[in-house]
């Protein structure tokens, strides 16, 4: 044994030989070629059994080929070996003595080589799971950058929403709408004496004086005007 072979691991030795049993049972399950189909049914004919009556002999390995196609050499093999033994007596579809018709030749091969495609499977099973697997890196760099982005901006919203309820509370808000509003209220009445805004009273005796004149010119201005009064 090399220094090389002694520095494998035992999962990279398990591997290797897995890789080796599968390599063998993927060419066991090759699909079987014209001349797999004539070996078979020469070593048939040669045992002493005859071809189905209804196919035309010139036509027998064109037809046997086709029905044939996709299954694997190893399984024709095994079903003729047992057709000429005689080991499908108690398969109904077979008669004794008699080459089996196309499907039924076909159906036979395929179930010989059940257990090897069962086996190839579990093995390439084995060998997904000592194989070890790169890290996911399917998200992009972009998509990430989306992903923080929401999630900044909700947590920006989030805190305005916070800064907001908090105010309210203090009556932040609701205080200056009244300072407002009383602001509003005192330098707009119309009341006013001279003495507390001679300006603004000035300015609301002007503006009825003004309305009656244009009252006298237009009827509609004076039902405004006297609306508004």
């Amino acid at each position: 044994m090399t220094y090389s072979e002694m520095m494998i691991s035992p999962a990279e030795a398990r591997l290797s030989t897995l890789d080796r049993e599968i390599t063998a049972l993927t060419e066991r399950l090759a699909s079987v070629t014209e001349a797999a189909v004539l070996r078979s049914l020469d070593a048939m004919q040669t045992a002493g059994m005859t071809m189905p009556p209804t196919i035309e002999p010139r036509k027998i390995v064109a037809v046997y080929h086709y029905a044939l196609s996709g299954v694997p050499s190893s399984g024709l093999s095994a079903a003729t070996q047992k057709l000429i033994r005689g080991d499908y007596a108690a398969n109904p579809n077979v008669l004794l003595g008699t080459i089996p018709k196309p499907p039924v030749l076909a159906a036979l091969a395929k179930a010989e080589v059940l257990g090897l495609r069962a086996d190839l499977a579990r093995k390439r099973e084995m060998v997904a799971a000592l194989t070890p697997r790169p890290a996911d890196d399917r998200r992009s760099a972009a998509s990430r950058s989306r992903v923080r982005a929401l999630v900044q901006g909700f947590h920006q919203a989030h805190a305005a929403a916070k800064a907001g309820r908090n105010g309210a509370s203090l009556g932040g808000p609701a205080e200056g709408a009244s300072v407002l509003t009383e602001w509003s209220a005192a330098d707009m009445r119309p009341d006013d004496t001279p003495a507390q805004n001679p300006a603004a009273h000035s300015a609301f005796r002007d503006g009825r004086v003004a309305g009656a004149e244009l009252a006298d010119l237009n009827p509609s201005v004076s039902r405004e005007a006297s609306h508004a009064a």
